[in-house]
């Protein structure tokens, strides 16, 4: 076991009692719907003609000093569009996580791969990445431009590239961060397996990574396939997560993946959450006063939004869908349980079952899983 996964023990009881140490989260059901035993730290690399924001375990105490960091997601926008929004329209995002500190030397730490969605933008779920990396993984989200928020509006990256592709290019690229001599991340990153995790679109490019040799799990958020589609699905595991009420991705369309993965020798994994709507799996309704994110903002703003764009940017905002921030415990919970178990860290799953609503009282969900 690596060294850094026994940090949730204060002193291992075989020395000091002669009996087996065991992990004492193993009894609860929700036992990762808190933050872990690291703070998360942030930091952002440059990757080609884009960034990738990279969060990361810090030692309790090492954030001393730090504010948390925030995002804006004006910044995210082409200049165009940013013109004629009015200038004192900029909320930040305020995250969990303190940029630039000292990374813990407790590693390395498993890698895993985040990719944001139609329209977004790398920052998009920072509820979740900040989470897993105070759980003790490295966690590594790309821009992928060409799907981009700034794209969407006008503004397309030249050259373009292929999704699983600049995947693969942030795998080298954190692989190189962990050998650079006097990098934040120097001997931090594990790279030889990672995991991949994604919304929406960037489920799809989960499912598309996932049959990559070095993948140990894919978890697509809010995505999925028709069942007369031609996907071919890796034989790894899987997390399939998604709000019953989304009108984006259409929940039949994440049970027919699921049930295709079914069929798999892997296990596969299915969660449902009620009255989550297409972007509970996201910061985007809990930015600005109103919540939508950029798009609400530009609505409140008056500036013309297309309608695909309105539902896309919305969906999961209304007034009767779940209150994002209800959602996000459960969704913390078993992404952190299905990487901790894909890697090794839990020798057998840790709350992977329905029980864990017994500590997850903010949603009421359904989980499945194959034979």
């Amino acid at each position: 076991m690596p060294r850094w996964t026994f940090r949730a023990f204060a002193v291992c009881c075989l020395i000091v009692t002669g009996a087996a140490c065991s992990n004492d989260t193993a009894s609860a059901p929700a036992a990762y719907r808190d933050a872990g035993p690291f703070e998360a730290g942030v930091t952002t690399i440059m990757l080609a003609d884009r960034m990738v924001e990279v969060w990361y375990p810090v030692d309790p105490g090492d954030d001393a000093g730090l504010e948390p960091d925030a995002y804006f997601i004006r910044d995210t926008l082409p200049d165009a569009f940013d013109a004629i929004l009015p200038a004192d329209v900029n909320p930040p995002f305020v995250t969990d996580a303190y940029r630039e500190a000292p990374a813990s030397d407790e590693g390395p730490f498993p890698l895993v791969l985040f990719a944001h969605g139609f329209a977004s933008y790398r920052n998009q779920s920072t509820f979740l990445t900040t989470h897993l990396a105070s759980w003790g993984f490295v966690v590594a989200s790309v821009d992928y431009l060409e799907r981009g928020l700034a794209s969407v509006l006008g503004q397309p990256p030249d050259p373009q590239l292929e999704d699983t592709a600049l995947t693969r290019m942030v795998v080298d690229r954190m692989a190189l961060e962990n050998e650079r001599p006097g990098a934040l991340l120097e001997g931090r990153i594990s790279t030889e397996r990672v995991a991949i995790t994604g919304h929406s679109a960037g489920g799809g490019t989960s499912i598309r990574f996932g049959g990559e040799p070095d993948v140990v799990t894919y978890i697509p958020l809010s995505a999925g396939f028709p069942s007369d589609s031609m996907v071919e699905l890796a034989d790894k595991p899987s997390l399939w997560l998604t709000g019953d009420i989304d009108g984006v991705v259409e929940p039949g369309r994440t049970i027919n993946a699921f049930e295709e993965a079914s069929t798999l020798s892997a296990p596969a994994r299915l969660v449902l959450i009620d009255d989550m709507g297409h972007l509970g799996p996201s910061d985007i309704c809990a930015i600005g006063e109103s919540g939508g994110g950029i798009v609400q903002i530009a609505l409140d703003a008056g500036l013309p939004i297309p309608e695909s764009l309105v539902r896309l940017g919305t969906d999961g905002c209304q007034p009767e869908a779940l209150p994002v921030e209800d959602g996000w415990p459960t969704i913390r919970h078993f992404v952190t349980a299905q990487l901790r178990w894909a890697f090794g860290v839990d020798s057998e799953p840790v709350g992977l079952s329905e029980r864990a609503a017994e500590g997850l009282p903010e949603a009421v969900f359904s989980y499945q899983e194959s034979p």
